[in-house]
């Protein structure tokens, strides 16, 4: 077996700390180390919660578009932002409510505006999406958020915390999502295939098997990614947009 070392960060996108969102996420994680107890080692993970956290959501300023630098606003995004771009691949959890996905992961992404237009640094990034809700409404909608959030989504996982996960009338379960049996081996499996793909792309990666420059510099919405010398030369600020300077 190849040793490949990697590190799985969970994330519980959610304003109630130690709930069922929280138990969701930690259950994939634990389906990672899983993953590293049958190797023998080789699995970190991590987890966060939001919800003690402060997190404010874009003001679309411009100001990170026109110094070409991270969000000046001063709160928690920074410090759990560089954690997903350190990790290999991560667990993205959010609740569904009122059919959708709780806005607290959706101020979170607002905030990536600079890493988004200026950078590639989650060029590769693999993630699974779980969700937890009541009656089960939603949770399709709120995966596909969760989803088109993720560079490179592998899997996804749900777990319901009434007696609806047993095709009863829904009733909160005395120990809520986690005596849904076959979602908590949902989001487990996440965990597995998390691990697995961010396994593969590092070993992949260390040993050379990535696309000429030409193709990998890329940011996630389609520009090169230029040095600051660069856009010195090329570009101009033009009413907080950078763009190509007429020659």
């Amino acid at each position: 077996m190849v040793d490949v070392n990697v590190k799985i960060l969970g994330i519980s996108a959610t304003v109630i700390k130690g709930g069922n969102m929280d138990t969701v996420v930690k259950e994939a994680l634990k389906g990672a180390e899983d993953i590293g107890e049958a190797l023998g080692g080789g699995v970190e993970t991590e987890f966060v919660n939001l919800a003690d956290k402060e997190i404010a959501s874009c003001k679309h300023c411009q100001w990170c578009i026109e110094n070409r630098s991270p969000c000046n606003i001063e709160d928690d995004f920074q410090m759990i932002y560089d954690k997903v771009i350190e990790c290999d691949g991560f667990i993205l959890g959010a609740p569904a409510w009122t059919f959708n996905v709780a806005p607290k992961i959706l101020d979170f992404y607002s905030r990536q505006r600079y890493y988004a237009f200026f950078t590639n640094v989650m060029r590769n990034k693999v993630g699974g999406a779980v969700t937890t809700g009541f009656f089960g409404f939603g949770l399709e909608n709120t995966l596909n958020t969760l989803r088109d959030l993720i560079p490179i989504p592998v899997a996804r996982g749900w777990a319901i915390a009434s007696t609806a996960a047993f095709g009863q009338r829904p009733a909160y379960l005395e120990k809520g999502v986690i005596e849904d049996t076959q979602g908590m081996l949902r989001v487990r499996m996440v965990g597995h295939k998390v691990v697995e793909v961010a396994r593969m792309i590092k070993y992949a990666t260390e040993n050379g098997a990535v696309l000429p420059d030409e193709y990998r510099m890329r940011t996630i919405m389609g520009a090169r990614v230029l040095s600051d010398d660069e856009v010195s030369k090329a570009k101009e600020l033009v009413k907080g947009v950078w763009r190509s300077k007429e020659k």
